[in-house]
């Protein structure tokens, strides 16, 4: 039986590594082949034929080393994933362990997010004592709390001193006869959380206070320990604690205290005594959202502590880096290289490698659970938080594709986050920049998140 085959074109190998067909210049070649009937059926059975057409096989062509290689960038160390799969896809010097500045606060979302839970909240709560003119004010690490109700506040919704005295009022004045007066003459403050005298690390810059970047991390304060509420940057204070229980003083005595004055002292309370008023936060999730969007460095050693009590390491700040570890233990990232000296990444003393942040953002990413929650408090390029004046000019085409935690203390500047694609893939990368860094080095970071939503599926590591 003869067989006539029709060739149009011609497979070739094009310069940039791509198979294609050439398409022929002269009419199609005719070629005849003469096959025999009985040999063609026998073929025929032993032939095997596929169920369905394999998938295409990736070939990747698109490099990030130009990016890499940026000067801006310093001494750096990065990595791309595919959360899919968890696949490498690009490699420079992954495994080195450098400080993360801001990025390690990924690290304390997502214990908290373990441990704490989403749906938890921080109580502030007063107390009764064995004298009907005494209260216990209880700290309890919520560094929202508002000293003033409907006061403008970097913290949306948070409960406030105002209502706390409130309550206390209401419960205390059940108890008075017709025409006594309510008189609370004596505060109790219980610090007792924590050490509140553990509230500093060595390693942070003093000016970092002034300069608005963290307060105290003490057990107690008000909004955040800031001088202006509405501020997020506003200097702090040196002894948050006292300026909380001025602030809950005055309180009271706009809902009613009658007394002349309230003599305020710093100690332990009865833990059984009856509960008079109580606030509590915003949930955890919406805690950890303002976190990562804003940077906040005092939330997070507040929820680092959290995590810390939580997980029975008692609170203190050394215990942090144990604390969390174990709490993020579970999702088998391995710790090599890991040291956690803060909650904020505020230390020079942290070390984190890219590989551990990328693989920790593919368990973010495949997570149906808590933790999954974390992504969506990830600053979007060109849109909010800490990201919304980044990725301009040249780079604003990844502008709402990159969901990226930024870093910047002395020597450092990080980001590293979820990118969606141009191609529909999503890729987490961590990239780090050490040494000789600036605002420079912030764009070469830029760039190179940008080139990554360009590759997608198609990064190649060379």
């Amino acid at each position: 039986m003869a067989v006539g085959i029709a060739l149009t074109g011609v497979l070739a190998l094009s310069a940039a590594g791509g198979v294609g067909w050439l398409a022929a210049s002269a009419a199609p070649l005719a070629l005849s082949v003469e096959v025999d009937a009985a040999d063609e059926e026998s073929q025929s059975a032993l032939r095997p034929v596929a169920s369905q057409m394999p998938p295409p096989l990736r070939l990747p062509t698109c490099s990030l080393d130009a990016f890499a290689r940026d000067p801006a960038l310093a001494s750096f160390s990065g990595t791309v994933y595919d959360p899919l799969g968890g696949t490498i896809l690009f490699d420079r010097s992954r495994d080195v362990a450098v400080a993360p500045a801001s990025v390690m606060k990924i690290i304390t979302a997502a214990a908290a997010l373990t441990v704490l839970g989403p749906e938890a909240t921080l109580q502030t709560v007063v107390r009764g004592t064995d004298n009907p003119n005494t209260v216990a004010l209880v700290a309890g690490g919520d560094p929202t709390l508002r000293a003033v109700e409907g006061s403008n506040t970097v913290y949306d919704g948070a409960p406030s001193m105002s209502e706390l005295a409130r309550q206390t009022i209401d419960a205390l004045s059940e108890n008075l006869a017709e025409g006594e007066k309510l008189e609370i003459t004596a505060l109790v403050v219980d610090l007792s959380l924590w050490d509140a005298k553990d509230s500093w690390d060595p390693s942070w810059a003093e000016r970092a206070r002034s300069q608005g970047f963290v307060s105290r991390v003490g057990p107690l304060q008000v909004d955040g320990d800031r001088r202006n509420p509405a501020t997020a940057e506003s200097p702090r204070g040196n002894d948050p604690a006292r300026t909380a229980a001025d602030a809950f003083v005055r309180a009271l005595r706009e809902a009613g205290n009658t007394s002349g004055g309230v003599s305020v002292t710093f100690e332990e309370s009865d833990p059984t005594a009856p509960v008079l008023a109580t606030v509590t936060s915003r949930p955890i999730s919406e805690l950890v959202g303002y976190m990562l969007k804003e940077s906040d460095n005092t939330l997070a050693e507040m929820l680092a502590r959290h995590v810390s009590l939580a997980e029975g390491f008692g609170g203190a700040s050394h215990t942090l880096g144990a604390a969390m570890e174990a709490a993020l233990t579970l999702y088998g990232v391995p710790p090599e290289g890991l040291v956690i000296q803060d909650g904020s990444g505020l230390s020079p003393l942290n070390r984190v490698t890219p590989s551990y942040i990328a693989e920790l953002l593919v368990e973010v990413y495949q997570s149906q659970g808590d933790l999954g929650g974390l992504v969506h408090g990830l600053p979007i390029a060109g849109v909010d938080g800490s990201l919304e004046d980044r990725f301009v000019g040249a780079n604003a085409v990844a502008q709402g594709l990159v969901f990226a935690k930024t870093g910047s203390i002395q020597g450092t500047r990080s980001l590293a986050g979820i990118v969606d694609a141009s191609d529909g893939a999503s890729l987490a990368f961590a990239f780090f920049a050490s040494g000789e860094v600036g605002d420079d080095t912030r764009r070469a970071l830029d760039a190179l998140a940008t080139a990554v939503v360009g590759c997608g599926s198609n990064l190649a590591d060379f």
